[in-house]
């Protein structure tokens, strides 16, 4: 029996449209915390941003008599907003919502780090501590806001990219700085480090 495969060509404009800005608000929404997501999450959560992204669409053609192309590029637009919106302050005032409302205290995420992609305050500074009990650190991550890659990433597996200024090889002995990892002439040194050597991150974030 030959399986049937769809042809996205052959769907109605409006409906690729839909379904494109819907992806695309999902994606702003959800940058690195959707891994733990499943497929019919997923597809709703298009559907809905899609949803509310095609009251633009409509508005423009049927209201303001738009053409197709210009529409089409508002409805995009619009849906993309949406989902930031969403991502820097919609998700959460509806869980302080839920929390006010005693309907759930849980934020729906699988893991403590992962709750870190969520909060918008800016980190500081940037303390990792590995399993053979040496610190690396950053002590002001600001210097690196413009460097490749900075001013760190907090992979969202728990792996960890950073520049590292301090260095402390046993616990009481004093941080020692580092070769200035920012070099006029060989340019910005990055260490990477691998989720399974990290023992504790220590981060400081201003409100």
């Amino acid at each position: 029996m030959e399986v049937l495969k769809p042809d996205l060509t052959t769907l109605p404009w409006a409906t690729l449209l839909a379904v494109a800005s819907g992806y695309a608000a999902y994606y702003i929404a959800n940058v690195g915390i959707r891994e733990h997501h499943k497929p019919t999450d997923i597809i709703f959560a298009i559907l809905v941003f899609g949803f509310i992204a095609m009251f633009a669409y409509n508005a423009c053609r049927i209201l303001f008599e738009l053409s197709l192309v210009l529409s089409s590029g508002i409805t995009f637009i619009f849906a993309m907003l949406i989902g930031a919106v969403w991502r820097l302050s919609g998700r959460g005032l509806f869980e302080r919502l839920l929390r006010g409302s005693k309907i759930s205290h849980a934020d729906d995420l699988p893991s403590a780090w992962i709750a870190l992609f969520g909060i918008k305050a800016p980190v500081t500074q940037l303390s990792v501590k590995l399993k053979d009990g040496s610190w690396l650190m950053c002590d002001d991550l600001s210097k690196f806001t413009t460097s490749p890659n900075g001013p760190c990433i907090l992979g969202a597996k728990g792996d960890i990219l950073m520049y590292v200024t301090h260095t402390q090889s046993d616990l009481g002995v004093a941080f020692f700085p580092t070769a200035d990892p920012i070099d006029k002439d060989w340019g910005h040194e990055i260490t990477y480090i691998a989720a399974d050597q990290i023992a504790r991150v220590d981060l400081r974030r201003k409100v």
